[in-house]
């Protein structure tokens, strides 16, 4: 038995020393890992904040664009309103000159129209 006993004993320690290696292996590759998992999540955060900013970007361009466009769109309607005003002033002041203008527009598009048969 004191064969067994000694093989027992040393199989224990072994057992002891490999856990020992492992545990400090483990802790090893731990502690390795963390600053490599902060590196990504640093250049993950990073990234989300540059996406951030180009969206905000084009949200600006996009609302100067609209902004710009709104007020074309009121100078062209204002143009378009004085346009009316002005042809309206014009058939009061000459309605025999407007009738035979709208009388030779209408010929002449029912030409243009007509001739496509």
């Amino acid at each position: 038995m004191n064969a067994i006993e000694k093989t027992s004993s040393e199989i224990n320690g072994t057992a002891q020393d490999t856990r020992q290696d492992l545990h400090r292996t483990i802790d090893k590759v731990a502690s390795q890992a963390q600053p490599l998992a902060d590196k990504v999540a640093t250049r993950a955060h990073d990234s989300v904040d540059q996406v951030g900013d180009r969206i905000e970007q084009v949200s600006d361009t996009v609302s100067k664009a609209s902004e710009r466009l709104m007020a074309r769109g009121k100078q062209l309607g204002a143009a378009c309103q004085h346009a009316g005003e002005t042809g309206r002033d014009y058939v009061r002041e000459r309605p025999a000159m407007s009738l035979l203008i709208a009388a030779a527009a209408g010929y002449g598009l029912s030409k243009l129209l007509g001739s496509r048969k």
